[in-house]
This record gives C-alpha cells, sequence and structure tokens, in this order.
C-alpha cells in the first residue's frame, strides 16, 4: 500500500488523498491502511480520496463489511465527501467489490465515481 496526500494550489481547496492497494493485503494491513487515511483527513481536513486498486485483488468479504459498516460511519463523521476508485477493467472481481462497495454508500452524503484514468479521477476530484 502506498498513502500521499496531494494539494493543487491553483487557489481552491483540492486536497486528496491518494491510496494505492497492492495484490490482497491481509485484513490488519488493509484496516490499518483505511485507519491512517483516517487520520490523514482529521490531520490536513481532507476531505476526497483517490483510491487506485489498479493493481489489487479482490479484497475479502469481512474487510469489505467492515469498511461500509464501521470505517465509513467514522470517515462521514470526519467530513468524507467525494471518493474517486480507479479499476482496471481487465481485474473482473476486483472490479465487482469496488462497484459493491460503492453502491451502499449514501449518495446524499457523498459523491463516489468509479474510473479507469487517474487523470479523469483526479479532474472530477477538483470539480467537487
Amino acid at each position: 500500500m502506498i498513502l500521499k496526500t496531494k494539494n493543487d494550489h491553483d487557489g481552491k481547496n483540492h486536497d486528496s488523498i491518494h491510496i494505492q492497494w497492492f495484490g490482497l493485503p491481509l485484513s490488519e494491513e488493509f484496516r490499518e491502511g483505511c485507519n491512517r487515511v483516517l487520520e490523514l483527513m482529521k490531520t490536513h481536513g481532507i476531505s476526497k480520496i483517490l483510491t487506485d486498486n489498479t493493481q489489487a485483488n479482490v479484497f475479502s468479504t469481512k474487510d469489505q463489511h467492515w469498511l461500509n459498516d464501521e470505517w465509513l460511519p467514522r470517515a462521514e463523521k470526519q467530513g468524507y465527501k467525494a471518493s474517486a476508485t480507479l479499476i482496471d477493467k481487465s481485474h473482473a472481481f476486483a472490479n465487482f467489490a469496488a462497484r459493491n462497495i460503492a453502491k451502499k454508500r449514501d449518495a446524499s452524503k457523498f459523491a463516489n465515481r468509479i474510473f479507469e484514468s487517474k487523470e479523469e479521477a483526479i479532474l472530477w476530484l477538483k470539480t467537487i
């Protein structure tokens, strides 16, 4: 996993956290990474996340439930408002998992889109 914060200094606040997953992280690694994102959101006042799943395998069902049922409510309380997820369309099961997680999110609380292009994802996050 790689975790970065990005800032676009064009006079607008386009701060976002970029996280990239590789392979199939152990449950402990997955949760540690997600919780680190929460820390960065709080520390830097960031509300947008770009998740790169292009090199990830399917996250376990248990971790998907944890993300939706436990992590997401905490993130929402910290102001989480936008999520751009990068996928590789050739990884069918990983794409299914990403879409499954995304469809369980409340669109009235934040914006969520799935992309195949990092550039398009970044441009979209700048509009939020």
